[in-house]
């Protein structure tokens, strides 16, 4: 097979692949979106804290790196 229908096909796989993960999205907050709802508040909360303890690692004092761990 020629490379381009590689491309071609690579492409259309991950454009059927992004459709049907966006039907299953709204399928799912069509079904409960208080639960939709607080997984993506529980989602940014721990992107939060990741970002926190990231911050707290890269600074040259490791013990605020430890106290993070703890909590």
């Amino acid at each position: 097979m020629p490379h381009r229908f590689r491309l071609f096909e690579r492409i259309a796989f991950t454009l059927v692949v992004m459709f049907a993960l966006g039907c299953t999205t709204l399928i799912a907050y069509e079904n409960n979106p208080d639960a939709f709802r607080n997984g993506l508040q529980y989602g940014k909360d721990a992107l939060r804290w990741t970002g926190q303890y990231t911050m707290a690692c890269a600074s040259p004092q490791s013990d605020e790196c430890e106290r993070l761990a703890s909590e």
